[in-house]
């Protein structure tokens, strides 16, 4: 439990950051999926696990470059969850949800309250 703005809040715990150091992997907040995975800055991020292009789970997918990329047509998002084309330009009009996380205790955390509104 944390506090913001003088009300509690419901930390979650995802996973181990051990568990995602080889690639994305998928986990369940409440009724919501989500994919855990580490950004070139070696910090974890904390995505919804669909991709907006044709709803596949990004959580199948990969890791290159410092981005996740989707298994079903490869599309890439960054650590803010921009779609990167091809060309390496970020699409801020296409991305998807990013959810704030921390690591405590070897595992990433998320607010209940963020991820379920």
């Amino acid at each position: 439990m944390t506090e913001n703005c003088g009300r509690t809040v419901e930390d979650v715990r995802l996973c181990a950051v051990a568990d995602v150091q080889d690639g994305p992997r998928r986990v369940v907040a409440g009724d919501r999926g989500l994919v855990v995975w580490i950004a070139a800055d070696g910090a974890p991020r904390v995505f919804a696990d669909r991709c907006p292009h044709r709803d596949a789970r990004l959580s199948a997918g990969h890791v290159e470059a410092g981005r996740l990329v989707c298994p079903f047509h490869l599309w890439a998002f960054d650590a803010a969850g921009r779609h990167v084309g091809p060309d390496g330009v970020a699409n801020p009009d296409c991305r998807v949800p990013r959810f704030a996380c921390r690591v405590r205790d070897g595992a990433v955390w998320v607010e209940m309250d963020a991820v379920m509104s």
